[in-house]
């Protein structure tokens, strides 16, 4: 991949966000929280968690195919997004999928008030998936990492599950 994004998205790619995911990661994410019905992944990289999803639409900004040129219904989004702009991807998750899971640095979700305010609204997270950390999935950061799952509509608590199965 090249480290210069196309002018669809209009904000330079950072090397940082071009992190693959770990292919026992993508399989666990799909294996865990089993989506069903009408599923996307809008950061498909080299297609990692996509491979798990057979049928699934898919975006990659550098194939020409803008995530945030969907407005689609979704019934599921898993992806490892990029993490620089995790707040858009997040807000536009929301707009186009009733579930989101998101693989990022677990802390993420938690920095932004107006995130915090905009889930009031629209639903909450419901679980927390955690991998380890990042140095552990071969990432270049050592924050913890895990899948998050947030879902429009929930109000419950969030639950936390641990990926305790070792590294296929």
């Amino acid at each position: 991949m090249s480290n210069t994004q196309p002018q669809l998205l209009q904000i330079a790619l950072d090397k940082k966000d071009v992190v693959y995911t770990p292919d026992w990661v993508a399989r666990d994410m799909v294996e865990y929280f089993r989506p069903s019905g009408r599923i996307l992944e809008p950061a498909a990289g080299d297609g990692a968690i996509l491979k798990y999803l057979p049928g699934a639409d898919w975006c990659e900004i550098e194939q020409g195919r803008d995530f945030f040129q969907c407005a689609f219904g979704y019934d599921w989004i898993l992806s490892n997004p990029p993490y620089s702009c995790f707040g858009k991807w997040i807000y536009h998750g929301m707009e186009v999928s009733r579930n989101v899971v998101y693989l990022v640095p677990c802390a993420k979700p938690f920095y932004s008030e107006k995130l915090f305010r905009k889930m009031r609204t629209w639903g909450r997270i419901k679980e927390m998936r955690i991998y380890g950390s990042g140095n552990k999935l071969g990432f270049p950061i050592g924050f913890l990492i895990g899948a998050v799952h947030f879902q429009k509509d929930y109000h419950g608590a969030m639950e936390i599950s641990y990926y305790d199965g070792g590294i296929a």
